[in-house]
């Protein structure tokens, strides 16, 4: 797996309301990517080559239907 970052990073907290967990996207990442309230976005749980656990977001809202993942 091969990451190109652009540099940019935040941080988040991960918020709970009632069952729920969840985490936000900064407004200026959504703002800068012409997101748009009620949007769906795909989120992929991944490794990376050191065995960290990863969140892969695409921000287009375009669904990753390969069939086996090594993301």
């Amino acid at each position: 797996m091969k990451l190109k970052l652009n540099g940019i990073g935040w941080k988040n907290k991960i918020l709970m309301k009632r069952a729920t967990a969840y985490i936000s996207i900064n407004k200026l990442i959504v703002e800068g990517n012409g997101l748009e309230k009620g949007q769906i976005l795909y989120y992929y749980l991944a490794e990376d080559e050191n065995g960290r656990k990863i969140i892969i977001t695409y921000l287009d809202g375009k669904r990753n239907e390969e069939k086996n993942r090594k993301a």
